[in-house]
């Protein structure tokens, strides 16, 4: 599939009754939880947030117009300079090995993209350079992801000790 097949654009209220059914998970608990997320309370809040927090959720369709993946991000208040959080990135079960084609690129999973499209979107809203995401440690795939996209940069999480958080810069 290219680029222009598939349709990006921010999460409007419309779309809560597909998020309501979207099965990202295979079971793992990292995935049950992002899916139940997804199925909840995440959307409401992205679209209740204030626009101090500068949260954006975006949904991307393809062709055929089927959700294949959502991802969501946004500023971090507690970090100055303002930084990026890439709180969530979602790929449908059924869209699961897709691959994207670039302009002037390899082909990228449906992940890497959404993740790429999260990146550009905290370029244009001028957010610091430094970038992290928060990952369960036993997910492997996003993990990889991560370091695929330049977030290798990897600490434990204050917060919370199951999860890493990893660190990267923005690509210009």
């Amino acid at each position: 599939m290219n680029h222009d097949q598939v349709q990006v654009r921010a999460l409007a209220p419309g779309d809560l009754q597909d998020l309501a059914a979207f099965a990202c998970s295979a079971g793992t608990p990292w995935e049950e939880l992002v899916q139940q997320q997804l199925r909840g309370p995440l959307p409401r809040r992205y679209l209740a947030a204030p626009p101090r927090f500068d949260g954006r959720m975006l949904i991307a369709r393809g062709p055929d117009g089927r959700l294949l993946v959502v991802g969501a991000h946004h500023i971090e208040p507690t970090l100055v300079p303002v930084v990026g959080y890439t709180e969530v990135i979602a790929v449908a079960q059924h869209a699961r090995g897709t691959l994207i084609g670039l302009p002037d690129t390899e082909q990228v999973s449906l992940g890497h993209f959404m993740l790429l499209t999260i990146f550009q979107q905290m370029r244009l809203l001028g957010r610091h350079r430094r970038t992290f995401a928060r990952i369960d440690r036993r997910n492997t795939a996003s993990l990889a992801l991560c370091d695929r996209a330049g977030l290798s940069d990897e600490h434990p999480d204050p917060h919370h000790p199951g999860l890493v958080q990893r660190w990267g810069e923005l690509p210009q």
